[in-house]
Protein backbone atom coordinates (compact mmCIF):
# COMPACT_ATOMS: atom_id res chain seq x y z
CA UNK A 1 0.00 0.00 0.00
CA UNK A 2 1.18 3.46 -0.88
CA UNK A 3 2.29 6.00 1.69
CA UNK A 4 -0.41 8.46 2.76
CA UNK A 5 0.71 11.72 1.93
CA UNK A 6 -1.28 15.10 2.36
CA UNK A 7 -3.61 15.57 0.43
CA UNK A 8 -2.59 18.43 -2.40
CA UNK A 9 -4.23 19.42 -5.86
CA UNK A 10 -0.87 18.77 -7.57
CA UNK A 11 -1.44 15.16 -7.16
CA UNK A 12 -2.54 13.12 -10.29
CA UNK A 13 -5.50 11.66 -10.93
CA UNK A 14 -6.16 8.16 -12.89
CA UNK A 15 -9.67 7.04 -14.23
CA UNK A 16 -9.27 3.16 -14.57
CA UNK A 17 -12.85 2.33 -16.95
CA UNK A 18 -14.36 -0.85 -17.48
CA UNK A 19 -16.64 -0.54 -20.13
CA UNK A 20 -19.88 -1.95 -19.35
CA UNK A 21 -19.35 -3.41 -16.15
CA UNK A 22 -22.36 -3.64 -13.56
CA UNK A 23 -21.62 -3.00 -9.77
CA UNK A 24 -23.80 -6.01 -8.98
CA UNK A 25 -21.16 -8.36 -10.70
CA UNK A 26 -18.49 -7.41 -9.09
CA UNK A 27 -17.39 -9.59 -6.67
CA UNK A 28 -14.38 -11.29 -4.90
CA UNK A 29 -13.85 -14.29 -6.34
CA UNK A 30 -13.32 -12.78 -10.10
CA UNK A 31 -12.45 -9.24 -9.06
CA UNK A 32 -10.45 -9.14 -6.00
CA UNK A 33 -8.82 -6.09 -6.48
CA UNK A 34 -12.12 -4.42 -7.68
CA UNK A 35 -13.22 -5.77 -4.46
CA UNK A 36 -11.17 -4.32 -2.12
CA UNK A 37 -10.53 -0.61 -3.38
CA UNK A 38 -14.84 -0.42 -3.01
CA UNK A 39 -13.96 -1.51 0.94
CA UNK A 40 -10.82 0.75 1.33
CA UNK A 41 -11.89 3.90 -0.80
CA UNK A 42 -15.15 5.50 -1.29
CA UNK A 43 -18.08 2.92 -3.18
CA UNK A 44 -21.15 5.19 -4.84
CA UNK A 45 -23.74 2.57 -4.74
CA UNK A 46 -26.44 4.81 -6.90
CA UNK A 47 -24.03 5.63 -9.22
CA UNK A 48 -26.11 6.22 -13.26
CA UNK A 49 -25.43 6.64 -16.78
CA UNK A 50 -27.17 8.94 -18.83
CA UNK A 51 -29.18 7.90 -21.91
CA UNK A 52 -28.80 6.52 -24.70
CA UNK A 53 -26.79 4.41 -21.84
CA UNK A 54 -24.17 3.82 -25.10
CA UNK A 55 -20.56 3.86 -24.92
CA UNK A 56 -19.62 7.21 -26.95
CA UNK A 57 -22.57 9.06 -25.66
CA UNK A 58 -21.87 8.36 -21.70
CA UNK A 59 -17.96 8.92 -22.71
CA UNK A 60 -19.05 12.73 -24.06
CA UNK A 61 -20.98 12.87 -20.85
CA UNK A 62 -17.98 12.19 -18.62
CA UNK A 63 -16.12 14.55 -20.23
CA UNK A 64 -17.95 17.67 -20.99
CA UNK A 65 -20.25 16.85 -17.65
CA UNK A 66 -23.04 17.66 -19.10
CA UNK A 67 -26.40 16.21 -20.20
CA UNK A 68 -26.11 14.62 -24.14
CA UNK A 69 -28.53 16.98 -25.52
CA UNK A 70 -26.23 19.95 -24.21
CA UNK A 71 -22.98 18.05 -25.67
CA UNK A 72 -24.92 17.00 -28.75
CA UNK A 73 -23.61 13.41 -28.90
CA UNK A 74 -27.25 11.76 -29.06
CA UNK A 75 -26.55 8.44 -30.10
CA UNK A 76 -23.44 6.20 -31.03
CA UNK A 77 -24.91 6.54 -34.69
CA UNK A 78 -26.72 10.08 -34.46
CA UNK A 79 -28.24 11.23 -37.36
CA UNK A 80 -27.09 14.76 -38.88
CA UNK A 81 -28.60 16.43 -42.00
CA UNK A 82 -26.10 17.15 -43.91
CA UNK A 83 -22.96 15.39 -42.75
CA UNK A 84 -21.33 13.17 -45.46
CA UNK A 85 -23.18 10.60 -47.92
CA UNK A 86 -26.37 9.90 -45.55
CA UNK A 87 -26.35 12.07 -42.90
CA UNK A 88 -24.88 9.45 -40.07
CA UNK A 89 -22.33 9.57 -38.39
CA UNK A 90 -20.55 6.75 -36.67
CA UNK A 91 -19.06 7.93 -33.27
CA UNK A 92 -17.09 4.74 -32.92
CA UNK A 93 -14.70 6.20 -36.20
CA UNK A 94 -12.06 8.57 -35.41
CA UNK A 95 -12.29 9.44 -38.65
CA UNK A 96 -16.15 10.48 -38.88
CA UNK A 97 -15.60 13.01 -35.79
CA UNK A 98 -12.45 14.12 -37.53
CA UNK A 99 -14.51 14.88 -41.00
CA UNK A 100 -17.21 17.13 -39.04
CA UNK A 101 -14.92 18.87 -37.78
CA UNK A 102 -13.70 19.44 -41.08
CA UNK A 103 -17.09 19.95 -43.27
CA UNK A 104 -18.66 22.06 -40.51
CA UNK A 105 -15.67 23.88 -39.34
CA UNK A 106 -16.35 23.40 -35.37
CA UNK A 107 -16.51 20.31 -32.80
CA UNK A 108 -19.24 17.28 -33.16
CA UNK A 109 -18.65 17.74 -29.12
CA UNK A 110 -20.95 21.20 -28.22
CA UNK A 111 -19.70 21.88 -24.75
CA UNK A 112 -15.84 22.26 -23.35
CA UNK A 113 -14.45 18.50 -23.03
CA UNK A 114 -12.18 18.18 -20.21
CA UNK A 115 -8.99 17.82 -22.02
CA UNK A 116 -9.90 21.81 -23.16
CA UNK A 117 -10.32 22.90 -19.76
CA UNK A 118 -7.47 21.38 -18.31
CA UNK A 119 -5.47 22.61 -21.60
CA UNK A 120 -6.65 26.26 -20.61
CA UNK A 121 -5.05 25.51 -17.14
CA UNK A 122 -1.34 24.69 -18.37
CA UNK A 123 -2.08 20.78 -17.91
CA UNK A 124 -2.86 18.19 -20.04
CA UNK A 125 -5.80 15.02 -20.08
CA UNK A 126 -4.03 11.53 -21.95
CA UNK A 127 -6.10 8.77 -23.05
CA UNK A 128 -5.31 5.10 -23.77
CA UNK A 129 -8.00 2.36 -24.87
CA UNK A 130 -8.25 -0.78 -26.69
CA UNK A 131 -12.18 0.41 -27.49
CA UNK A 132 -13.02 2.24 -30.91
CA UNK A 133 -10.90 4.84 -32.07
CA UNK A 134 -13.96 7.45 -31.67
CA UNK A 135 -14.41 6.20 -28.04
CA UNK A 136 -10.71 7.53 -26.89
CA UNK A 137 -11.29 10.95 -28.99
CA UNK A 138 -13.92 12.33 -27.51
CA UNK A 139 -12.59 12.34 -23.96
CA UNK A 140 -10.02 15.52 -25.71
CA UNK A 141 -11.01 15.35 -29.17
CA UNK A 142 -8.75 18.83 -29.85
CA UNK A 143 -5.61 16.82 -29.19
CA UNK A 144 -5.41 13.54 -30.76
CA UNK A 145 -1.89 13.24 -29.91
CA UNK A 146 -2.82 12.46 -26.40
CA UNK A 147 -4.88 9.58 -27.25
CA UNK A 148 -3.63 6.24 -27.38
CA UNK A 149 -5.52 3.74 -29.00
CA UNK A 150 -5.06 0.24 -29.72
CA UNK A 151 -6.08 0.35 -33.24
CA UNK A 152 -4.49 3.80 -35.09
CA UNK A 153 -2.21 6.52 -34.76
CA UNK A 154 -4.93 8.74 -35.76
CA UNK A 155 -2.28 9.96 -38.33
CA UNK A 156 -0.13 11.54 -35.74
CA UNK A 157 3.79 11.57 -37.02
CA UNK A 158 4.46 10.70 -32.72
CA UNK A 159 2.05 8.26 -32.42
CA UNK A 160 3.01 6.35 -35.48
CA UNK A 161 6.56 5.99 -34.57
CA UNK A 162 5.38 4.85 -30.94
CA UNK A 163 2.74 2.27 -32.30
CA UNK A 164 5.71 0.91 -34.70
CA UNK A 165 7.88 0.68 -31.16
CA UNK A 166 4.66 -0.80 -29.43
CA UNK A 167 3.74 -3.59 -32.20
CA UNK A 168 0.86 -4.92 -32.62
CA UNK A 169 -1.44 -6.65 -29.96
CA UNK A 170 -0.95 -10.05 -29.93
CA UNK A 171 -3.27 -12.32 -32.69
CA UNK A 172 -5.98 -15.26 -31.44
CA UNK A 173 -6.44 -13.87 -27.54
CA UNK A 174 -9.27 -11.44 -27.22
CA UNK A 175 -8.33 -10.32 -23.84
CA UNK A 176 -4.40 -9.67 -25.45
CA UNK A 177 -5.90 -5.87 -26.27
CA UNK A 178 -6.24 -5.38 -22.72
CA UNK A 179 -3.02 -6.16 -21.22
CA UNK A 180 -1.02 -5.06 -24.52
CA UNK A 181 -2.71 -1.04 -23.52
CA UNK A 182 -2.21 -1.55 -20.34
CA UNK A 183 1.55 -1.99 -20.63
CA UNK A 184 1.91 0.50 -23.34
CA UNK A 185 -0.21 2.89 -20.85
CA UNK A 186 2.09 2.49 -17.97
CA UNK A 187 5.25 2.45 -20.46
CA UNK A 188 4.52 5.71 -22.38
CA UNK A 189 1.56 7.90 -20.84
CA UNK A 190 1.79 7.90 -17.01
CA UNK A 191 5.80 8.46 -16.62
CA UNK A 192 4.50 11.36 -18.36
CA UNK A 193 3.92 13.90 -15.21
CA UNK A 194 2.57 16.77 -17.40
CA UNK A 195 -0.36 14.59 -18.16
CA UNK A 196 -2.63 15.70 -14.96
CA UNK A 197 -5.38 13.32 -15.68
CA UNK A 198 -5.17 10.23 -17.28
CA UNK A 199 -7.77 7.79 -18.95
CA UNK A 200 -7.40 3.53 -19.27
CA UNK A 201 -10.44 2.41 -20.75
CA UNK A 202 -10.93 -1.25 -21.37
CA UNK A 203 -13.76 -2.39 -23.68
CA UNK A 204 -14.28 -5.46 -21.52
CA UNK A 205 -16.35 -6.62 -20.18
CA UNK A 206 -18.92 -5.40 -22.77
CA UNK A 207 -17.49 -7.30 -25.37
CA UNK A 208 -17.86 -10.33 -23.91
CA UNK A 209 -21.37 -9.38 -22.57
CA UNK A 210 -22.39 -8.76 -25.83
CA UNK A 211 -20.73 -11.69 -27.89
CA UNK A 212 -21.55 -14.35 -25.47
CA UNK A 213 -24.09 -12.82 -22.65
CA UNK A 214 -23.76 -11.96 -19.08
CA UNK A 215 -22.55 -14.60 -16.92
CA UNK A 216 -20.98 -16.73 -19.50
CA UNK A 217 -18.03 -18.01 -19.14
CA UNK A 218 -15.86 -15.63 -21.51
CA UNK A 219 -17.78 -12.48 -19.67
CA UNK A 220 -16.19 -14.29 -16.35
CA UNK A 221 -12.79 -14.26 -17.92
CA UNK A 222 -13.38 -10.54 -19.33
CA UNK A 223 -13.97 -9.44 -15.43
CA UNK A 224 -11.08 -10.98 -14.51
CA UNK A 225 -8.72 -9.88 -16.86
CA UNK A 226 -10.08 -6.46 -15.90
CA UNK A 227 -8.90 -6.97 -12.81
CA UNK A 228 -5.54 -8.47 -13.06
CA UNK A 229 -4.94 -5.33 -15.32
CA UNK A 230 -5.90 -2.67 -12.50
CA UNK A 231 -3.56 -5.06 -10.12
CA UNK A 232 -1.01 -4.13 -12.58
CA UNK A 233 -1.81 -0.74 -12.78
CA UNK A 234 -1.51 -0.73 -8.98
CA UNK A 235 1.89 -2.69 -8.81
CA UNK A 236 3.18 -0.10 -11.29
CA UNK A 237 2.24 3.14 -9.32
CA UNK A 238 3.45 1.56 -6.18
CA UNK A 239 6.79 1.22 -7.62
CA UNK A 240 6.74 4.69 -9.22
CA UNK A 241 6.48 5.76 -5.04
CA UNK A 242 3.25 7.76 -6.35
CA UNK A 243 0.27 8.39 -4.79
CA UNK A 244 -2.64 9.11 -7.30
CA UNK A 245 -6.78 9.34 -6.99
CA UNK A 246 -7.99 6.59 -8.64
CA UNK A 247 -11.33 6.88 -10.33
CA UNK A 248 -12.73 3.40 -11.05
CA UNK A 249 -15.55 3.83 -12.88
CA UNK A 250 -18.04 1.97 -16.21
CA UNK A 251 -20.17 3.90 -18.57
CA UNK A 252 -23.17 1.49 -18.25
CA UNK A 253 -24.78 -1.84 -17.54
CA UNK A 254 -26.22 -4.58 -19.56
CA UNK A 255 -29.60 -6.19 -20.24
CA UNK A 256 -29.89 -9.63 -21.47
CA UNK A 257 -32.04 -9.59 -24.51
CA UNK A 258 -35.70 -11.10 -25.13
CA UNK A 259 -35.90 -10.45 -29.25
CA UNK A 260 -39.16 -8.77 -30.28
CA UNK A 261 -37.88 -8.11 -33.66
CA UNK A 262 -36.03 -4.81 -34.60
CA UNK A 263 -37.53 -1.15 -34.26
CA UNK A 264 -37.30 -1.18 -38.14
CA UNK A 265 -39.07 -3.49 -39.15
CA UNK A 266 -42.00 -2.33 -36.62
CA UNK A 267 -41.80 1.02 -37.91
CA UNK A 268 -42.34 -0.39 -41.14
CA UNK A 269 -45.39 -2.45 -40.31
CA UNK A 270 -46.89 0.71 -38.33
CA UNK A 271 -46.40 2.91 -41.31
CA UNK A 272 -48.38 0.66 -44.23
CA UNK A 273 -50.82 0.26 -41.74
CA UNK A 274 -51.41 3.49 -41.01
CA UNK A 275 -50.78 4.68 -44.41
CA UNK A 276 -47.42 7.08 -42.99
CA UNK A 277 -44.90 8.15 -45.43
CA UNK A 278 -42.09 5.48 -44.17
CA UNK A 279 -39.29 7.19 -46.35
CA UNK A 280 -39.60 9.95 -44.17
CA UNK A 281 -38.61 8.08 -41.13
CA UNK A 282 -35.36 6.01 -40.40
CA UNK A 283 -34.26 4.61 -37.44
CA UNK A 284 -30.74 4.70 -35.42
CA UNK A 285 -31.06 2.35 -32.20
CA UNK A 286 -34.25 3.19 -30.51
CA UNK A 287 -34.65 6.64 -31.96
CA UNK A 288 -37.03 7.47 -34.52
CA UNK A 289 -35.34 10.72 -37.37
CA UNK A 290 -37.69 12.48 -39.62
CA UNK A 291 -35.76 12.86 -42.75
CA UNK A 292 -38.53 14.27 -44.82
CA UNK A 293 -41.95 15.18 -44.45
CA UNK A 294 -44.94 14.03 -42.01
CA UNK A 295 -47.72 15.61 -40.74
CA UNK A 296 -48.68 16.36 -36.84
CA UNK A 297 -51.35 13.66 -37.78
CA UNK A 298 -49.39 11.30 -39.17
CA UNK A 299 -46.96 11.36 -35.77
CA UNK A 300 -49.71 11.03 -33.61
CA UNK A 301 -51.23 8.15 -34.90
CA UNK A 302 -47.74 6.59 -35.08
CA UNK A 303 -46.99 7.41 -31.63
CA UNK A 304 -49.93 5.72 -30.71
CA UNK A 305 -49.41 2.54 -32.44
CA UNK A 306 -46.51 2.43 -31.03
CA UNK A 307 -47.31 2.82 -27.36
CA UNK A 308 -49.48 0.16 -27.20
CA UNK A 309 -47.66 -2.23 -28.69
CA UNK A 310 -46.20 -4.54 -25.51
CA UNK A 311 -42.37 -3.85 -26.20
CA UNK A 312 -42.96 -0.79 -25.39
CA UNK A 313 -42.21 0.20 -22.38
CA UNK A 314 -42.52 3.95 -22.60
CA UNK A 315 -42.65 6.87 -25.39
CA UNK A 316 -41.39 9.94 -25.57
CA UNK A 317 -41.37 12.48 -28.70
CA UNK A 318 -39.43 15.63 -29.79
CA UNK A 319 -42.68 17.71 -30.40
CA UNK A 320 -44.79 20.43 -28.52
CA UNK A 321 -47.52 17.98 -28.03
CA UNK A 322 -46.09 15.11 -26.81
CA UNK A 323 -47.97 15.45 -23.16
CA UNK A 324 -51.07 16.09 -24.92
CA UNK A 325 -50.51 13.13 -27.45
CA UNK A 326 -49.92 11.11 -24.33
CA UNK A 327 -46.07 10.82 -24.82
CA UNK A 328 -43.16 12.39 -23.09
CA UNK A 329 -41.24 14.96 -23.87
CA UNK A 330 -37.32 13.64 -25.35
CA UNK A 331 -36.18 16.30 -22.99
CA UNK A 332 -37.00 13.94 -20.11
CA UNK A 333 -34.07 11.95 -21.25
CA UNK A 334 -31.61 14.03 -23.01
CA UNK A 335 -31.37 16.84 -21.17
CA UNK A 336 -32.20 20.46 -23.03
CA UNK A 337 -31.40 19.54 -26.77
CA UNK A 338 -29.29 22.02 -28.46
CA UNK A 339 -29.28 22.79 -31.83
CA UNK A 340 -32.09 20.28 -32.51
CA UNK A 341 -30.28 17.22 -32.42
CA UNK A 342 -32.77 14.58 -31.40
CA UNK A 343 -34.52 12.29 -32.79
CA UNK A 344 -38.43 12.83 -33.38
CA UNK A 345 -39.04 9.78 -31.15
CA UNK A 346 -37.76 7.71 -28.67
CA UNK A 347 -38.90 4.09 -27.60
CA UNK A 348 -37.91 2.69 -24.51
CA UNK A 349 -38.40 -0.95 -24.21
CA UNK A 350 -40.19 -2.89 -21.46
CA UNK A 351 -37.78 -4.89 -19.40
CA UNK A 352 -37.89 -7.22 -16.33
CA UNK A 353 -36.02 -8.08 -13.39
CA UNK A 354 -36.47 -11.76 -14.52
CA UNK A 355 -32.87 -14.06 -14.81
CA UNK A 356 -31.34 -15.45 -17.69
CA UNK A 357 -29.92 -18.87 -18.40
CA UNK A 358 -26.51 -17.59 -16.38
CA UNK A 359 -28.80 -16.22 -13.57
CA UNK A 360 -28.09 -12.90 -13.86
CA UNK A 361 -30.96 -10.35 -13.56
CA UNK A 362 -32.94 -7.79 -16.36
CA UNK A 363 -34.02 -8.64 -19.91
CA UNK A 364 -34.92 -6.19 -22.12
CA UNK A 365 -37.14 -6.34 -25.21
CA UNK A 366 -36.84 -4.58 -28.90
CA UNK A 367 -34.20 -5.82 -30.64
CA UNK A 368 -32.57 -8.65 -32.03
CA UNK A 369 -29.69 -11.50 -31.11
CA UNK A 370 -31.84 -13.35 -28.66
CA UNK A 371 -29.89 -14.64 -26.27
CA UNK A 372 -27.15 -12.17 -25.78
CA UNK A 373 -27.18 -8.60 -24.08
CA UNK A 374 -27.33 -4.80 -25.17
CA UNK A 375 -27.10 -1.51 -23.48
CA UNK A 376 -28.58 2.15 -24.35
CA UNK A 377 -31.87 2.28 -22.74
CA UNK A 378 -33.52 3.57 -19.49
CA UNK A 379 -33.77 0.28 -17.89
CA UNK A 380 -32.39 -0.06 -14.28
CA UNK A 381 -29.63 -2.66 -15.30
CA UNK A 382 -28.72 -0.56 -18.05
CA UNK A 383 -28.80 2.44 -16.36
CA UNK A 384 -26.46 1.34 -12.95
CA UNK A 385 -22.82 2.95 -13.28
CA UNK A 386 -20.09 1.50 -11.66
CA UNK A 387 -17.71 4.18 -10.16
CA UNK A 388 -14.96 4.27 -6.95
CA UNK A 389 -13.27 6.88 -5.93
CA UNK A 390 -9.73 5.63 -4.07
CA UNK A 391 -6.50 7.97 -2.83
CA UNK A 392 -6.60 11.19 -0.39
CA UNK A 393 -8.52 12.91 -2.77
CA UNK A 394 -11.70 10.82 -1.39
CA UNK A 395 -12.99 9.37 2.22
CA UNK A 396 -11.83 5.69 3.42
CA UNK A 397 -14.40 2.89 3.37
CA UNK A 398 -16.85 5.50 2.55
CA UNK A 399 -20.46 4.21 0.87
CA UNK A 400 -22.65 6.53 -0.36
CA UNK A 401 -26.46 6.17 -1.14
CA UNK A 402 -26.55 9.20 -2.70
CA UNK A 403 -27.51 9.56 -6.22
CA UNK A 404 -24.70 10.26 -8.44
CA UNK A 405 -24.19 9.87 -12.12
CA UNK A 406 -21.13 10.33 -15.18
CA UNK A 407 -22.15 14.09 -15.72
CA UNK A 408 -20.47 14.80 -11.76
CA UNK A 409 -17.23 13.36 -12.80
CA UNK A 410 -15.65 15.99 -14.87
CA UNK A 411 -16.70 18.67 -12.30
CA UNK A 412 -15.31 16.43 -9.57
CA UNK A 413 -11.77 16.40 -11.35
CA UNK A 414 -12.00 20.01 -11.30
CA UNK A 415 -12.48 19.82 -8.05
CA UNK A 416 -9.72 17.56 -6.91
CA UNK A 417 -7.07 20.05 -9.40
CA UNK A 418 -8.33 23.17 -8.13
CA UNK A 419 -9.08 24.39 -11.03
CA UNK A 420 -11.40 27.18 -9.94
CA UNK A 421 -14.64 27.56 -9.80
CA UNK A 422 -15.68 25.94 -13.70
CA UNK A 423 -18.96 26.46 -15.05
CA UNK A 424 -21.12 24.95 -17.36
CA UNK A 425 -21.21 21.83 -15.45
CA UNK A 426 -24.88 19.72 -15.82
CA UNK A 427 -23.35 17.57 -12.78
CA UNK A 428 -21.62 18.33 -9.56
CA UNK A 429 -18.64 17.53 -7.53
CA UNK A 430 -19.15 14.98 -5.70
CA UNK A 431 -17.96 16.69 -2.08
CA UNK A 432 -20.02 13.88 0.24
CA UNK A 433 -17.23 11.28 -0.41
CA UNK A 434 -14.43 13.74 -1.23
CA UNK A 435 -11.84 14.31 1.61
CA UNK A 436 -12.25 17.81 2.05
CA UNK A 437 -16.34 17.40 2.14
CA UNK A 438 -18.77 16.39 4.69
CA UNK A 439 -22.01 18.29 3.48
CA UNK A 440 -24.46 15.27 2.49
CA UNK A 441 -27.02 16.44 -0.09
CA UNK A 442 -30.97 16.04 0.21
CA UNK A 443 -31.99 14.14 -2.63
CA UNK A 444 -35.49 13.67 -3.66
CA UNK A 445 -37.06 10.65 -6.33
CA UNK A 446 -40.20 10.73 -8.91
CA UNK A 447 -41.64 8.90 -11.53
CA UNK A 448 -42.41 10.52 -14.98
CA UNK A 449 -45.23 9.36 -17.30
CA UNK A 450 -48.50 7.98 -15.06
CA UNK A 451 -50.51 6.35 -16.18
CA UNK A 452 -50.34 6.65 -19.83
CA UNK A 453 -46.92 4.95 -20.04
CA UNK A 454 -46.57 1.13 -19.57
CA UNK A 455 -42.95 1.60 -17.15
CA UNK A 456 -42.89 5.54 -16.53
CA UNK A 457 -39.18 6.67 -15.95
CA UNK A 458 -37.94 6.86 -12.64
CA UNK A 459 -35.64 9.62 -11.77
CA UNK A 460 -34.11 11.13 -8.90
CA UNK A 461 -32.47 14.62 -8.36
CA UNK A 462 -29.47 16.03 -6.22
CA UNK A 463 -29.78 20.11 -6.25
CA UNK A 464 -29.95 20.87 -9.26
CA UNK A 465 -28.34 17.43 -11.16
CA UNK A 466 -31.39 15.10 -12.45
CA UNK A 467 -30.04 11.55 -12.89
CA UNK A 468 -32.36 8.68 -14.44
CA UNK A 469 -32.30 5.58 -12.40
CA UNK A 470 -34.18 3.37 -15.03
CA UNK A 471 -37.97 2.49 -16.14
CA UNK A 472 -40.84 1.29 -13.19
CA UNK A 473 -41.44 -2.31 -13.68
CA UNK A 474 -44.87 -3.03 -11.86
CA UNK A 475 -46.82 -2.87 -15.13
CA UNK A 476 -45.02 -5.28 -17.09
Amino acid sequence: MLQSKAYTHSRRTLIFGSDGLRPDLVNAELMPTYFRLMKEGAFFRRFYSVYPSETRVAMTSFTTGVYPGRHGVVANRPYLPGFGANGYLQTGDHRDLLAYQKQFARSLVLRPTLGDRLFACGKHLSVAGNGSPGCNLLWNLQRPEKILNASTDYGVPELRALHSHLGSPPQGNSFAPLEWITKAFIQHQLPDESNAVMVLWLAQPDHSAHATGLGSESFRKALQCVDECLAIVLRALEQRGEEINLLLLSDHGHSTIDAQGSLETHVATACEELKVNARALTVSGQGIYQIGRITDHELQALAHWIRDQPWCGSLYLNHPNAEEWKALPVESLLGPVEEGRAPLVIVNPTWSPRLNKHGVMGVTQLTVNDGWSTHGNAVPTDMQAFCVGWGPGFKKSYLSDIPAGIVDIAPTICHLHGLGRQGGFDGRALHEALADGDHVPHWTSSVEGRPHQRQPLQTAQVRTTRYILGCEVHRV
